[in-house]
């Protein structure tokens, strides 16, 4: 019998770091299981593109401008790291790529005397994470080599019983500013609609099933909405809206003028916010290009769009809550309000809007 390519042992080792992940996440207890699964499924994902990457004839190791493999400081070679093969396979705006690079930045974030309260938070985005897992490993080896037949639904506790949902409400006041200032510039980066992706933050509903059970039956099946029974509907609507009403895009629909930003702003702000502080704020976070830029348009898209028939920017809701955050800090206050570039470039001086 013919030896298995490399790829394939890379492969069995990236999902046996998979298993562990999912392992280390639902014992019971509050002893780093968040960072544990986040460390582990890193390792799983970084395998499974290095499996990829050798399966199609690909390279693994960073080369310099001139070709020449590079040498790892310790031996051997240097291998390409997550974030570049993330890159190689997956397009920027791909919610796989974002909830990866998401944990990436978390890890980094996690004060572990909070860690229970912060999984409670990025609970949708961890099973994300492992849900886009398997069904990139599915899509990339075959069914042959899928994990859902090894992992189990764990059983729990939380959030079932009134008192438990009342907890997971008060989980994100309980959160330190730090981290809940990172998720919540980390999500204002995004693109439009990216966050709301299930493959980004997976968000289900449960529903206890009362009526007789079938041979057929589940303990847990996967139901479309618009696959939902009538009392199913009823039970879902407590909770949100499924039916939205469908409007028809309008260019600045839910966006604001400057001025309208300046208002919004100064209303919840205890310092002094004013078209100056505006200015000196869009330049400070590089919202918008500056004055006479051979590209008006090149926005940070989630804060600022250009609106080429007006020649105007308007700015988004998330601009007005990401000053709020920011500007609140006294030590942000003064930066902005002193900021100054190193070289001029813009020809009018401080712009309007």
């Amino acid at each position: 019998m013919a030896p298995r390519p490399r790829w394939w042992h890379t492969l069995q080792s990236s999902k046996a770091e998979a298993r562990l992940a999912v392992d280390l996440y639902n014992r019971s207890g509050n002893e780093r299981q968040l960072e544990a699964f986040i460390v582990h499924m890193n390792l799983g994902w970084t395998k499974l593109l290095q499996a990829r990457t050798e399966e199609s004839g690909g390279d693994l190791i960073v080369r310099d401008e001139r070709g020449w493999r590079k040498k790892h400081p310790e031996g051997g070679y240097l291998y390409k790291p997550l974030r570049e093969l993330l890159a190689e396979q997956f397009v920027d705006a791909d919610p796989r790529r974002n909830n990866i690079i998401f944990f990436l930045g978390l890890r980094n974030q996690i004060e572990h005397r909070h860690e229970a309260k912060v999984a409670a938070l990025v609970a949708g985005r961890t099973q994300a994470l492992l849900i886009n897992y398997e069904q990139t490993l599915v899509d990339w080896f075959g069914h042959d080599e899928a994990l859902g037949s090894e992992l189990r639904f764990p059983l729990f506790v939380s959030a079932i019983t009134e008192d438990a949902v009342e907890a997971v409400k008060n989980v994100r006041a309980q959160v330190p500013k730090g981290v809940l200032d990172w998720l919540q510039d980390f999500d204002a980066s995004l693109e439009p609609g990216l966050s709301a992706d299930q493959r980004f933050d997976f968000r289900i509903y449960l529903i206890p099933h009362t009526g007789p059970k079938s041979e057929a039956d589940a303990s847990m099946s996967f139901i479309r909405e618009d696959d939902l029974t009538e009392d199913q509907r009823a039970a879902v609507e407590q909770v949100r809206t499924i039916i939205r009403e469908k409007h028809v895009p309008v260019e600045d629909l839910n966006r604001f003028k400057f001025g309208e930003v300046v208002d919004q702003v100064a209303a919840r702000l205890d310092v002094p916010f004013n078209s100056y502080m505006h200015t000196q704020a869009w330049k400070y976070f590089a919202a918008r290009p500056l004055t006479n830029a051979p590209d008006p348009a090149a926005t940070k898209p989630q804060f600022c769009v250009y609106n080429s028939t007006f020649e105007q920017y308007t700015y988004t809701p998330a601009w007005v809550e990401y000053l709020v955050r920011h500007l609140a800090d006294p030590a942000e206050y003064a930066l902005v309000r002193a900021w100054r570039p190193s070289v001029l470039t813009d020809a009018t001086g401080v712009a309007s809007g």
